[in-house]
């Protein structure tokens, strides 16, 4: 569904021409889904649906009703065919009060009703059984309000017209209806009456038009797949007919007519019919990216009424007007919101989000028919749209559930909806298992209704990896990240990147993880390199043998985001040939490595750990700061641990760094120096166990989480096991702290907590 949004002010564009004005490339200036609006009354009431309306199910619904074209005026009844799925003492079901109802019938027998609050109350006694089939019919009439029809003439084509638009919670304005998504119709006969100049659209296939007295005709419609409460309708005007055929190749040789009515005016009908051509293209491409048309036995098409934009109308589109991507955009939803329906309106990104998206898939997939329009600048549009604003959920949170500028928000729901499946196609890197996603959705949802927990876990399913942190910061997290990047080269061929990001809502979505795409730009020709960030000041190597001179965060606008500093770091020419460790004699172990074009390093730190996480420095040594070949090494004690982890931290001459690999050492040396604290937690005071083979003095370190110095000094040790107590820890804040004890090379770290 979509609306015109300030499309005069913004664009530069009267309804009162037939001209189609391509404002296809800005999502921020083209026309949008049309919906009817609440009143700001009931925008900040509790919309109720009665508990009981749950205790049936719609099986069938038939609307025979006269109106005319330019009036919303309505008289004639609805029927609806329900089958009880718990005791039922009561039949209740929902019609403005400014509709006439003047009598209902239960089963064939006339009943009392109330009205009250927009609702018909009918008492049944004996109450109907589970299981028990209702037909309730309504005799009913009055002037529709204008939330729910829309009615009037166009000046600049003649158009005369009646339509009805019941999304999302104006069914009730024009027929009784059952407003809760999880029900849908089984199947759904619409006839009407009117005056014979008109031609009448509506859902499914015509049946029936047949000739009436007094000038009049009666055109049935009659549809046989499931429809939700807020697609059915009719649109009356004076019309002319244009069909032309889509030809799917899953259904080859036979075709899906696509039938037009449009206002009876042949400049108008010439100023549209390119874009109307543009349909059964459409309709064969989407159902090649999702599955088969779902309505193929009966049809698609498109009725003129102004209603402000277009709304997806099952089977048959409502359409104020004929943009291409308007067109792509209504028939997208036959598959997203019409075949596959949001089960509740949190989740309005399942139709609206999608279907913005089938606008993007029309333009990348059927570039010959839109040859202005470059794929990569129309999701950059998209981007532009969202970015306009900080923060903001594609899901909609109760709060807003009966606020329809929130739930159809064009910001939110329409561009950022589109965007994060754009950004989920490039997560998953694969477009056979992106569009596999999407069809597996389409045939384990259809004719029903689903979430977009329900369309998350058909993804990971059918790629076999978790979306858990896609879902919680792209769809209902908030904002986006904006990166800040470092790039350095490192000797000749290889280029790093430090990547960091800030977040818009970082209350709310602290970090963006994901792959993000960088091209790496020089005058040797551009590269494009990609990243799985997932913390800040993350490092990225990549094999480089040009000289860079830029980087351009997201190309190819796969992902939201924005750009902050770009910092060439300069150049580390180390280059690491190796480095090694090994267990040397008398518990010590043997840190090797070999540099070459080491000319601007100052010197190597060697840092030590026990755990691979916690790194301390165990020594240095000075750089040679020769191009060639240099080797080094150094010798360090082993601590009591199994596992012993080093690394190497390279230093420029201007101070700048970068860590070497992390390499291991599995040997344990007994007998040397074991370190334990205890109590551990600490409260108070603390106790050292050190077991010590040989006499001599220890070097003992004590440092908080943040690396600042609680204590330092040297005990003096006997021969065995020694325990020392500190005092030192008394005054000391809670939290976590790191001892470090050094014995003739042999280091132990042991982290401890304060309470």
């Amino acid at each position: 569904m979509r609306i015109i949004q300030l499309l005069i002010i913004c664009c530069g564009f009267s309804l009162n021409t037939f001209s189609q004005v391509n404002v296809e490339d800005d999502p921020a200036c083209r026309e949008k889904c049309s919906h009817a609006s609440l009143s700001s009354r009931e925008q900040q009431v509790l919309y109720y649906q009665y508990p009981s309306m749950e205790k049936y199910d719609i099986k069938y619904l038939k609307i025979d009703l006269s109106a005319e074209a330019g009036s919303r005026y309505l008289s004639g009844t609805s029927t609806t065919v329900a089958v009880a799925v718990q005791p039922l003492d009561s039949f209740i079901i929902e019609l403005r009060n400014n509709m006439i109802v003047d009598s209902v019938f239960i089963n064939g027998v006339k009943k009392v009703f109330i009205r009250g609050s927009d609702f018909i109350y009918i008492p049944l006694s004996p109450a109907l059984p589970a299981g028990a089939t209702v037909t309730a019919l309504f005799y009913y009439n009055g002037t529709a309000s204008s939330g729910g029809v829309f009615a009037g003439t166009v000046a600049s084509n003649g158009l005369t017209y009646t339509a009805t638009l019941s999304e999302s919670y104006q069914a009730r304005e024009w027929f009784p209806a059952k407003q809760i998504l999880s029900d849908k119709i089984d199947s759904t006969e619409i006839w009407i009456t009117t005056s014979a100049i008109n031609k009448v659209g509506s859902n499914g296939l015509l049946i029936a038009a047949v000739d009436s007295p007094n000038n009049r005709k009666l055109y049935k419609w009659k549809t046989r797949y499931p429809m939700n409460y807020y697609l059915p309708s009719i649109s009356v005007g004076n019309y002319m007919q244009y069909i032309n055929y889509a030809k799917p190749a899953a259904m080859a040789p036979d075709s899906i007519p696509v039938l037009h009515y449009i206002v009876d005016n042949e400049d108008y009908f010439n100023s549209v019919k390119t874009n109307l051509d543009k349909t059964p293209a459409f309709i064969e491409k989407y159902s090649e990216l999702f599955g088969l048309y779902p309505f193929k036995d009966e049809k698609y098409g498109h009725a003129h009424a102004s209603i402000g934009g277009g709304m997806e109308h099952q089977t048959m589109s409502t359409m104020n007007s004929f943009g291409s991507t308007l067109i792509a955009h209504e028939l997208g939803h036959q598959w997203w919101g019409d075949y596959v329906t949001c089960a509740t309106w949190n989740h309005i990104w399942l139709n609206e989000g999608f279907a913005s998206y089938c606008e993007y898939l029309a333009v990348e997939k059927l570039p010959a028919l839109f040859p202005t329009t470059n794929p990569a600048t129309y999701m950059q549009n998209v981007h532009n749209s969202v970015l306009s604003s900080a923060t903001g959920s594609v899901y909609v949170p109760n709060s807003s559930l009966f606020d329809e500028n929130r739930i159809f928000s064009s910001r939110l729901s329409y561009n950022k909806g589109s965007a994060i499946i754009h950004t989920l196609r490039f997560e998953m890197q694969d477009d056979t298992l992106f569009f596999n996603t999407l069809k597996n959705f389409q045939q384990q949802y259809k004719n029903s209704v689903a979430t977009a927990e329900d369309f998350k876990q058909v993804a990971e399913n059918t790629c076999g990896r978790s979306f858990i942190d896609f879902f919680n910061q792209w769809y209902y997290g908030e904002g986006y990240p904006t990166f800040n990047i470092t790039y350095l080269k490192q000797g000749l061929d290889t280029l790093i990147l430090v990547v960091n990001e800030t977040t818009s809502a970082p209350g709310i979505t602290p970090f963006f993880k994901g792959l993000f795409e960088f091209r790496v730009t020089s005058a040797q020709g551009d590269t494009i390199v990609k990243a799985n960030v997932t913390s800040n000041n993350q490092q990225f190597k990549f094999y480089y043998p040009k000289t860079a001179n830029g980087i351009v965060v997201d190309p190819n606008n796969w992902v939201l985001n924005a750009t902050g500093t770009i910092t060439n770091g300069g150049v580390i020419p180390v280059k690491l040939l190796n480095l090694d460790v090994s267990a040397g004699n008398n518990c010590h172990a043997e840190v090797k490595w070999s540099t070459s074009q080491e000319e601007q390093i100052k010197l190597y730190e060697v840092e030590y750990s026990t755990d691979g996480t916690i790194f301390t420095k165990a020594g240095f040594v000075m750089s040679n700061g020769r191009t060639a070949l240099s080797e080094y090494r150094h010798t360090a004690g082993l601590s009591a641990s199994a596992v012993h982890y080093y690394r190497l931290k390279m230093i420029d001459t201007d101070g700048s760094y970068i860590y070497s690999p992390v390499v291991k050492l599995n040997s344990k040396c007994l007998g040397v120096f074991a370190v334990t604290v205890t109590p551990n937690p600490v409260i108070d005071y603390m106790k050292i166990s050190v077991l010590q083979p040989s006499a001599g003095n220890v070097s003992l370190t004590i440092m908080d989480a943040t690396g600042k110095l609680i204590y330092t000094g040297f005990k003096k040790l006997n021969s065995g096991e020694n325990i020392i107590q500190l005092d030192a820890m008394q005054n000391a804040a809670p939290g976590t702290y790191l001892l470090r004890a050094e014995n003739k090379g042999a280091i132990v770290n042991r982290k401890f907590i304060k309470l």
